[in-house]
């Protein structure tokens, strides 16, 4: 996910808060199996003293690397070997080298799509391979086909590399760096140049284990100037019968204490009813838009969805050694106890799917669109040493619905699907990565509800007779928002007939 806010909240605001709410937990598990690498020991044994010195040394990438093994949802699984061989890859990439493990390259050299053209660098090693690229831009590099990635890693797994193997190769790219002209003139300073080395073989490390666990450089996030609640979360009333009330949400952030995207849904929604109720009309039906909804914080999904749901359990946060069960907040009041159509798409991420799905399952929301994203996992933020710049994520639990269900792979399943005409030809979804984290079923238990053929025979009727809502004609909506207007008003126009 690509993100983009503002610096000054930015370590706050990126976790999911998992130990804000304070739910009752159920303890499977204990740490104390677990081991670890002793930074002072590996220190103290290394052959390369210099390494451990600076802004971000290797002393941080140990402790990565710990806490990675004692958080990471998935660390009885990850391969050390591979994920040393993906810091060593990544660490030349600095040097527009290519690294690969020998097995990797004779299999796959004649292969463009894999191994780019470049000059092979002499070298006694029968391990290993690298090939100097000219004119190398990391930004031009096509991603390989996930079969291949996984290749890869499975190769560097074989290796049983170890910890100074790191060690050796981040030495051999310091002392190659130092004398390449092309790299010393955008690193002048050489403790700069070893913070970017070891950057790089944290982010390598990361990169291998699954694709939300990363390290970040602050400075090359995307920001913006303005920090508004006001331009994650909009609204309109669609008129008929019944008037729809639209709000559309990007984000569930906290913005500030008072001001949050909670707070401004309760306020339109309060509002729009009573306006309503002043010209002695009424609100029917909430459409809430999720389509590009990215970002959450735990706090927040809570607090909306405590505006419409009350219920001991909203959804389930669960990692190697508990689950935590979230109910709605005590003291809140329902402010819409009314219908509820969700629209999705492949954008929904995380946060957004959890909300569809605890709608879907505590009050029976119809959900409109197409399929998410599939991202079911939380991740639990971290600065790299103090104020340094840099953090990393790991991805520490999955998220379920009150079912039990996952959305992790899945992603939430629309029971009235619209396609896209404008979509892209590539649509992004969680299965695509090649090293992402799988459900605990094969397959989603979950069945859309058998309603969309009866709408589609419905909708049918309503245009060959004028249609019934044919006064509602809005030219400026996206053709999805415009086909899941028709599509909720003849759906709750069925169930009204039906009670």
């Amino acid at each position: 996910m690509k993100f983009s806010i503002p610096s000054l909240f930015l370590f706050s605001i990126l976790s999911f808060q998992l130990i804000s709410c304070k739910p009752a937990q159920n303890k499977t598990s204990n740490k104390s199996n677990l081991k670890f690498d002793s930074i002072e020991t590996l220190k103290s044994e290394s052959k390369y003293p210099y390494l451990y010195v600076g802004k971000i040394n290797l002393e941080h990438f140990i402790k990565l690397k710990n806490d990675i093994t004692i958080l990471h949802l998935t660390s009885d699984k990850i391969s050390a070997s591979a994920s040393f061989g993906g810091a060593i890859k990544k660490a030349y990439e600095l040097l527009s080298i290519d690294f690969y493990p020998k097995s990797f390259y004779d299999l796959n050299k004649n292969n463009g799509k894999i191994i780019s053209h470049g000059v092979l660098i002499p070298s006694e090693d029968t391990v290993f391979v690298r090939l100097k690229q000219e004119n190398y831009d990391p930004k031009d590099i096509t991603e390989w086909e996930p079969k291949k990635r996984k290749e890869l890693s499975q190769h560097f797994a074989s290796l049983n590399l170890e910890y100074s193997d790191l060690e050796k190769h981040l030495d051999t790219v310091y002392n190659l760096a130092k004398n390449d002209t092309t790299i010393t003139k955008d690193f002048k300073d050489q403790n700069i140049l070893l913070e970017k080395i070891i950057f790089n073989a944290m982010l390598g490390y990361a990169e291998e284990i699954d694709p939300h666990t990363k390290v970040y450089d602050a400075k090359e996030i995307k920001t913006e100037t303005s920090f508004n609640v006001l331009n994650n979360i909009s609204h309109r009333v669609f008129p008929g019968y019944p008037d729809i009330l639209y709000i559309k949400i990007k984000n569930f952030l906290q913005f500030n204490d008072k001001f949050t995207i909670a707070s401004a849904a309760k306020k339109i929604i309060e509002h729009e009813l009573n306006e309503k109720k002043k010209n002695q009309n009424t609100v029917g039906a909430l459409l809430i838009d999720l389509r590009e909804s990215e970002q959450a914080n735990l706090i927040e999904l809570r607090k909306f969805l405590s505006l419409l749901i009350s219920s001991k359990n909203l959804f389930s946060i669960k990692n190697r050694y508990e689950e935590n069960i979230y109910p709605s907040f005590k003291g809140d009041a329902i402010v819409w106890d009314g219908p509820i159509g969700i629209l999705v798409g492949p954008k929904t991420t995380a946060g957004g799917e959890l909300v569809a799905g605890s709608l879907r399952e505590n009050k029976n929301a119809i959900i409109l669109g197409s399929r998410t994203f599939g991202q079911g996992t939380f991740q639990m933020f971290f600065e790299v040493g103090t104020k340094t710049g840099y953090f990393y994520a790991i991805t520490n639990s999955k998220m379920y619905l009150p079912s039990g269900e996952e959305i992790q792979g899945f992603g939430i399943i629309p029971d009235i699907n619209i396609d896209d005409p404008n979509k892209a030809s590539n649509i992004p979804h969680e299965t695509k990565f090649w090293n992402w984290i799988k459900p605990t079923k094969d397959k989603n238990p979950y069945i859309p509800k058998n309603i969309q053929s009866k709408l589609d025979e419905r909708l049918k009727q309503n245009s060959t007779s004028n249609g019934l809502f044919a006064e509602e004609n809005p030219l400026d909506l996206d053709p999805v928002l415009t086909e899941s207007v028709d599509y909720f008003k003849t759906y709750l126009s069925m169930m009204k007939e039906l009670k």
